[in-house]
């Protein structure tokens, strides 16, 4: 009778350790089963979609939510704004003939606040959510789209040199098929006077020369390229408020291979730079020692 009460009681202990031991299995290896279920759903949906030719894409959103460090020489006491392109192709050949309808929203760090804007300069009244449209081949369009995030101290108290904020950014097609891409947009402050890189992607149509100037007075700026490689965009901001310009001639037609232009103390200015072939990527930043930048920066 004895042996048989402490065997119970033996068997209640073990049953306790197994729950336990399960518990704790569960609490730790639930998260990592439920990233996997979900990228094994997002593939199979993706590759679903991808046969109705329905492609939603963008340089720095992806279904395997990518966390990107888009800059680390922010001044972290003026606006940073981040350029994000979206698109409709695969590449040349594979492109989505209906216009795609999408909604974006974020979240960020505490330390800093954030907006939405397809505009190239912050609007006054901030925005926390936008809807765009991809237009297609169907009404002929370019299968590409674009909007801004702007970044800003929080209530305006500037960051300290090395720390960083983030934005998280949800980007979700609404029509014609669901499907949502996400990642992390990661900023750093630094010391830098004057800094820049080039953000691109294979496929993209253009690429974007983002100046970071932390010093503590306006900076006269000179961007300087190959046209038969990219050609600037003349709606810029940038060169709508240039100062100077050189031109050179090819086939007997003029472009522009150069561009100065005004950029304020502790701003950040972004430059569009159209692609002659989109395939390439010319993405650079000054830690790339091996990479010659496309466009040259002197000040």
């Amino acid at each position: 009778m004895k042996n048989r009460k402490k065997l119970k009681r033996k068997n209640k202990s073990l049953n306790v350790i197994v729950i336990l031991i399960v518990f704790l299995l569960t609490v730790f290896f639930a998260p990592k089963i439920i990233s996997t279920a979900r990228y094994v759903y997002n593939t199979i949906q993706n590759n679903y979609l991808s046969s109705k030719d329905f492609y939603f894409s963008s340089d720095k959103l992806a279904l395997s939510h990518p966390e990107i460090q888009v800059t680390n020489n922010w001044s972290g006491a003026e606006t940073y704004r981040i350029p994000i392109n979206m698109s409709s192709k695969r590449n040349d050949m594979a492109c989505t003939e209906a216009d795609i309808s999408y909604t974006v929203t974020c979240t960020c760090s505490s330390n800093v606040e954030y907006s939405l804007s397809r505009n190239s300069v912050q609007p006054a009244v901030p925005e926390y959510t936008y809807s765009g449209t991809i237009v297609g081949t169907d009404n002929n369009g370019s299968n590409v789209d674009y909007f801004y995030v702007y970044v800003n101290p929080k209530n305006g108290v500037p960051l300290n040199n090395t720390e960083t904020a983030w934005v998280e950014v949800v980007a979700r097609a609404t029509s014609p098929y669901v499907q949502e891409i996400t990642g992390k947009l990661i900023i750093e402050v630094g010391s830098s006077n004057i800094y820049y890189e080039i953000t691109d992607s294979r496929n993209s149509p253009y690429l974007t020369v983002n100046i970071i100037n932390s010093s503590s007075q306006n900076a006269s700026i000179t961007l300087s390229y190959n046209p038969s490689q990219v050609l600037l965009d003349m709606t810029d901001h940038f060169y709508l408020n240039s100062t100077a310009n050189t031109s050179t001639q090819i086939n007997n037609y003029t472009y522009l291979n150069s561009i100065t232009s005004n950029v304020n103390l502790l701003s950040t200015t972004s430059v569009k730079f159209y692609k002659i072939d989109p395939t390439q990527n010319y993405s650079y930043s000054p830690s790339d020692n091996n990479v010659t930048p496309i466009i040259t920066l002197t000040h």
